[in-house]
């Protein structure tokens, strides 16, 4: 225990657990000779099990600061917890540990970073501790990492360390199920940290669908999904996901050449026994493979695993009692000249298998407001602007005056450099929510362009009344305090900005010309060489961005 899923003849794993074939024959002729004790001078010395941080005492320790009260019975519950990193310099993350704080209401749990600090608003917002539902937007995984616990999943450490920047919140999403009393959840997270950066990044390869449709009865409902590499890359580690009706699992590569060679075979996937798998030795790839899954359901009375009893139709979601057909795979370019095209490739790819599955929920229900704005988000991300306007607008459609469709329909005006379009979108998004901050920021930096500085300065200001942090707004406050001669002033906004976002180059930059316009110019050298050393670190100059053009989910 606990149970090892993944086939034999299908990719050999670190961890293997599985009993050997000589082993269950030793355990079946014990049982077939009575299960007899043996003599107790023959016993082995008990094993002895790691008590506390499996992997030794971590750097930095962040936990839940109050427990959560999970019912003792009714629905399962999705729920997010914020945890802030108090981190005064960007550190390189080996291995993350969770400690669940209840792991009999834990079912299992994804871990997430939110450099933004924006979803800390959503927590305030709550009266509880965390928010609910499967919605981050912002929060991710670390570039080519996936961040997760599970019962039986033993934490490690791995040989490509990631960054963690100041600032960030990690953000747990937890699944939890009640267990017929009342329980509290209070989980704690372990970091240990690598000494220095790591020499070569990898990437997250999203496989699936979000389009599933299982009538109720069919026992063969197939799911397949296909990558084809665009550079050559090792397969670092595989993790299947899926949930109750999910019966076999194959993932394979088929090679240029026509051969073919096995990822990973689950003959009965059990959701209660999921894990991630890092290969013993990479599995290379040359250029042109393609990579493929295939996931078989059963929605039949005869699943004993069906949570439904007689089934009923079930589609993509995230509740348990949902579906879910999702393959990460983790890539190694063999070639770091090649990490920038297997990365841009690699969300192409990912961006897709969205778009469809927003399409799905806006077939199934043409008033999914939510849906259409999301889909709108998708097509522009990928470039498609003309989809993405329509997307918004039939969101509009749905609900008039809906502050976020005008927002995300100012932002596509102004990339499209539509200035009065994009600032009259964001006056009747902030007609319909007067506290819409990024709103604000982005109105007060349009004014701010045509030399209306005094009418931005008002807006930025109302940002901050309503979110002291937000950094856009201090930035832009900061800068539109230097044309007016306040330099002063604008050295305190930048050195807030930059308690929210320490030693970020851009902000050091802005800084150093807010020294240098109040006549401190020793200071404004020492901080500009910060800068750039920042920038150096982040292989980007240093580079200011007076309106955030971020859509909105």
């Amino acid at each position: 225990m606990p149970p090892w899923k993944p086939d034999a003849a299908y990719g050999t794993f670190v961890g293997d657990r599985r009993l050997r074939d000589r082993e269950i024959q030793i355990i079946q002729q014990w049982v077939g000779d009575g299960a007899l004790r043996g003599e107790s001078a023959d016993l082995p010395t008990s094993p002895l099990f790691t008590v506390g941080w499996q992997l030794g005492q971590p750097d930095v320790i962040v936990s839940m600061s109050e427990p959560y009260a999970m019912a003792a019975d009714g629905a399962d519950v999705f729920r997010n917890f914020i945890l802030p990193v108090p981190l005064s310099s960007r550190r390189y993350v080996q291995a993350i540990e969770l400690r669940p704080g209840n792991s009999a209401v834990v079912h299992h749990a994804r871990i997430l970073i939110d450099e933004s600090r924006e979803l800390r608003r959503r927590d305030e917002d709550d009266p509880q501790p965390g928010f609910g539902g499967m919605e981050t937007p912002g929060a991710r995984f670390p570039d080519g990492h996936f961040l997760g616990w599970a019962a039986g999943r033993m934490p490690r450490r791995e040989s490509l360390a990631w960054p963690l920047e100041p600032g960030s919140d990690l953000v747990v999403q937890m699944h939890l199920r009640p267990t017929g009393r009342a329980e509290v959840v209070q989980a704690s997270i372990g970091l240990y940290f690598a000494d220095a950066p790591p020499g070569h990044a990898p990437v997250m390869l999203q496989m699936g669908s979000h389009t599933i449709d299982i009538a109720p009865g069919v026992s063969d409902y197939v799911v397949t999904d296909s990558y084809v590499l665009p550079v050559e890359a090792d397969v670092l580690r595989i993790s299947p996901h899926a949930h109750y009706l999910a019966r076999d699992m194959s993932v394979f590569a088929r090679l240029p050449d026509g051969s073919t060679t096995a990822l990973l075979h689950i003959a009965e996937w059990d959701l209660n026994w999921h894990d991630d798998y890092e290969y013993s030795r990479p599995v290379t790839l040359p250029r042109g493979t393609e990579l493929v899954m295939r996931y078989t359901f059963d929605n039949s009375s005869g699943n004993r695993r069906n949570p439904n009893q007689p089934p009923r139709r079930v589609v993509s979601g995230p509740k348990a009692t949902d579906e879910m057909a999702e393959l990460l795979v983790q890539l190694l370019p063999k070639r770091r000249a090649d990490l920038a095209t297997l990365r841009a490739d690699v969300e192409q790819k990912m961006l897709l298998l969205d778009v469809a599955g927003e399409k799905k929920k806006i077939a199934d229900g043409p008033g999914n407001y939510d849906a259409r704005n999301a889909l709108g988000v998708l097509y522009a991300h990928i470039g498609r602007v003309d989809e993405a306007r329509a997307s918004f607008e039939a969101a509009l459609a749905v609900q008039p005056g809906n502050a976020v469709a005008h927002y995300n329909l100012g932002i596509l005006a102004v990339s499209g450099r539509k200035i009065d379009e994009g600032m009259a979108h964001f006056a009747r998004a902030l007609a319909s929510k007067p506290d819409y901050v990024e709103a604000h920021t982005n109105l007060g930096a349009l004014l701010h362009a045509q030399g209306r500085t005094n009418d931005a300065v008002a807006h930025y200001r109302e940002a901050l009344a309503i979110r002291p942090n937000h950094v856009a707004a201090l930035n832009n406050l900061g800068r539109a305090m230097i044309d007016q001669r306040r330099p002063h002033d604008a050295i305190r906004y930048f050195l807030e900005s930059l308690s929210v976002r320490p030693d970020a180059a851009e902000i050091l930059d802005w800084l150093a010309q807010a020294y240098a316009a109040a006549g401190d110019h020793d200071a404004a050298a020492r901080t500009a060489r910060q800068a750039l050393e920042r920038a150096i670190e982040e292989q980007k100059e240093p580079l200011a961005r007076e309106i955030r053009l971020r859509l909105k989910r």
